[in-house]
């Protein structure tokens, strides 16, 4: 399905700007001795698995939602603003203030305690729990689970999770060694994009607008969970019916 070659390239388009977020979080668990590769690929997988978890609750949320509410536009429309929203904070356009969970108390002890622990599976819940810090990357990545069946969101998150592993298990030295200037402006600035032509084909579905550009791609990319919603139908449909 098309958007789960979405979310992967997100994660890996994005994965410099994991290096520089969770850099300083993978030194400090390798600091204390020689880690093996396996760990960083544990540590990755464990984020992916909070990824996946948080993809869930997101497409639950999205079928939640389309079923009270009864249009799926309106989801597409939800979905379309907060990734404009979080792209322009990305931007730094508009302010960005994600909840946070490092400040729960729990928490900080639990990351303390695998950070001190020698076990060589350590790792993985420790990626399990790091997964949970906000992120706008991960927050974009989100916004578009919400238009998505809960089992696409779910797998979609997590291999957006794997996407990002290469900087962090080594390749993402390569990526840095690029230079790419200010990379994830350009993710943000796609994102933007997407944004819009989501919102677009939200008010299109409604029938207040002609179609976006694009219309087949972005009914692909957003595929009903629903039975019975047609993108390429649904707005001429409601259209003829006001003739008749």
């Amino acid at each position: 399905m098309l958007s789960l070659y979405l979310f992967l390239v997100l994660g890996f388009i994005g994965s410099g700007h994991c290096v520089g977020m969770c850099g300083p979080l993978v030194m400090g668990y390798t600091l204390p001795q020689k880690n093996s590769w396996h760990s960083h690929v544990l540590y990755g997988l464990g984020r992916s698995t909070t990824y996946a978890l948080l993809g869930f609750l997101a497409g639950s949320f999205g079928e939640i939602l389309q079923s009270l509410l009864g249009f799926r536009a309106t989801l597409l429309i939800l979905a379309g603003g907060v990734m404009i929203y979080l792209a322009l904070g990305q931007l730094k356009v508009l302010p960005r203030k994600l909840p946070s969970i490092q400040h729960y108390r729990w928490y900080r002890e639990s990351v303390g305690r695998l950070y001190a622990s020698k076990s060589w599976y350590r790792t993985y819940p420790l990626g399990v729990l790091l997964g949970f810090i906000p992120c706008g990357l991960t927050a974009m990545a989100l916004s578009l689970g919400i238009t998505q069946p809960i089992a696409i969101a779910t797998l979609g998150m997590f291999i957006f999770g794997l996407g990002t592993m290469p900087a962090m298990v080594g390749f993402g030295i390569l990526i840095q060694r690029l230079k790419i200037p200010k990379l994830e402006r350009y993710v943000a600035m796609a994102m933007l994009i997407l944004g819009c032509l989501t919102l677009w084909m939200g008010v299109y579905t409604l029938g207040w607008l002609p179609p976006p550009p694009q219309s087949a791609l972005l009914g692909q990319l957003h595929p009903t969970s629903l039975p019975g919603t047609d993108y390429t139908q649904q707005a001429p449909d409601r259209h003829l019916h006001h003739h008749h």
